[in-house]
């Protein structure tokens, strides 16, 4: 019993790490609130769990913060070309509702596929600001290709993103849960599938192919700790 509740123990670690997700996703549904906000929020969420995932020591509410404030100006500004692409796919089902115009099938199938990746390529987005410093447009096309490379993993996102959606339209018990690991735990099962293609455009990774604009800033070996601490690794 004494081993159980070991600092050290398994156990322990779980619990504590149950009680940093659960910080974490508190902290973004706060800074959440304002709505403009949720590009910063998501950014620096991702940017606590890659630490976590890394083991990296993670202070939460520090690390949190001190992405939230240097990412702030892109984050927002690619958040809201999320939210406006994303109206522009919410006005087109609301047209194909109540239109009185039929659409043919295989125009409305492929404006939902492109729907589909749109969403799936936001979900990298945010991951890629909170490790990458990059401009807007670049940042969004290698979340497109990420998304690429990384399909079969990226449709397991999606589910994952997906099941608090799914929890809270079924049962309002689920609320508890969702306010403490709703956003958390999703997006830290998110880094668990994303960190090996992350992993491949980053200072200790070979060269990239120019053709894809995955290259990286040359780091020196005694200094990439810190520079990578504070998220230097860059997509140019």
């Amino acid at each position: 019993m004494d081993k159980l509740f070991n600092i050290d123990s398994p156990f322990m670690r779980f619990l504590a790490r149950l009680a940093d997700l659960m910080i974490l996703n508190i902290l973004v549904l706060i800074t959440c609130i304002p709505v403009i906000t949720v590009g910063a929020s998501l950014t620096a969420m991702h940017y606590v769990l890659i630490k976590m995932v890394r083991d990296e020591e993670t202070y939460i509410t520090k690390m949190y913060f001190k992405s939230f404030k240097e990412n702030f100006l892109q984050s927002t500004v690619l958040w809201i070309i999320m939210v406006l692409v994303g109206a522009v796919f919410v006005g087109d089902y609301f047209v194909f509702l109540r239109s009185e115009q039929k659409f043919p099938t295989v125009f409305i199938v492929a404006v939902l596929a492109v729907a589909v990746l749109f969403v799936m390529t936001s979900m990298y987005v945010f991951p890629l600001q909170s490790r990458f410093y990059n401009t807007i447009g670049r940042t969004i096309k290698n979340a497109f290709l990420v998304m690429i490379l990384n399909f079969p993993r990226s449709i397991l996102m999606l589910l994952l993103y997906a099941v608090p959606i799914v929890l809270l339209a079924f049962s309002s018990f689920a609320v508890p849960f969702l306010f403490m690991f709703g956003l958390s735990a999703p997006g830290l099962g998110a880094v668990y599938l994303y960190r090996k293609v992350f992993s491949r455009f980053e200072p200790e990774a070979a060269a990239i192919t120019d053709d894809m604009d995955f290259r990286v800033e040359g780091v020196d070996e005694a200094d990439q700790g810190d520079q990578w601490d504070q998220g230097d690794g860059s997509f140019v």
